[in-house]
């Protein structure tokens, strides 16, 4: 997920059809845990996005993890993500894109217990589409996004959906609700059994407290899939 938009004056949207514009830089620190039966994950991931021309977004996520399972732990950076987003619709309310990713493993040991990846290389294509509006004179917004992940070696495939709403409630906090799915393609060649084939229900409180600097404070429950729940915290900045 990727991306920011400043609209009506208040918060950044996060992810969907948006780009920045041309020579900003949007920033995104986040530690996050996941918690799914005996597999426990912390992930610091560092995100950033470029404007290289208004319509025209380029993506960067590098992610830290420190994986425990029974008695074992790992720890490391887990698969990079590099690439960039195309907005080819943009009106005064709706924005659509095209947004390719390409997944790098950074050179960890994917035959570790627990592993920080599978090792395969993988490409994501994802069309996300986002439109501002208005409940009484607050403003907010509505995101709609489907992909395909698809991986270059002996890991699944997947089939992924991402929905999220945003709405202002008293200025300058805001409340997102999002829903997050994965599907795996090949059950037989599962990377992770705890995060697959899952959704995800997130809320998230989203507070303003400079004029580029957004503080959002979120956590996780599945509501299909394996049980698992977690916690985040974010600070957004742009430039």
């Amino acid at each position: 997920m990727g991306g920011s938009l400043f609209f009506c004056g208040t918060l950044p949207a996060l992810s969907g059809g948006f780009t920045q514009p041309k020579g900003d830089v949007f920033t995104s620190g986040t530690f996050r845990t996941f918690n799914s039966g005996s597999f426990e994950k912390l992930e610091l991931q560092g995100y950033a996005e470029y404007g290289l021309k208004d319509d025209t977004t380029l993506i960067l996520k590098v992610p830290y993890q420190w994986l425990e399972q029974d008695d074992l732990d790992n720890q490391g950076f887990a698969d990079i993500e590099v690439g960039g987003r195309w907005r080819y619709i943009k009106t005064k309310n709706l924005s659509a894109a095209v947004q390719g990713m390409l997944i790098i493993p950074p050179g960890y040991n994917s035959n570790a217990t627990p592993p920080l990846g599978g090792g395969d290389v993988g490409l994501e294509l994802r069309l996300p589409v986002s439109q501002n509006f208005k409940l009484g004179n607050k403003p907010g917004y509505w995101t709609v996004e489907v992909a395909y992940r698809d991986y270059i070696g002996f890991r699944s495939d997947e089939l992924r959906a991402f929905a999220e709403v945003n709405q202002e409630i008293a200025k300058p906090v805001s409340l997102a609700l999002q829903l997050d799915y994965i599907n795996s393609l090949q059950n037989d060649l599962l990377f992770r059994p705890e995060d697959a084939n899952l959704t995800q229900l997130i809320g998230q409180v989203r507070w303003k407290i400079l004029d580029r600097t957004t503080l959002v404070v979120g956590g996780s429950t599945s509501i299909t899939g394996p049980n698992s729940n977690g916690i985040e915290v974010q600070l957004w900045q742009t430039f």
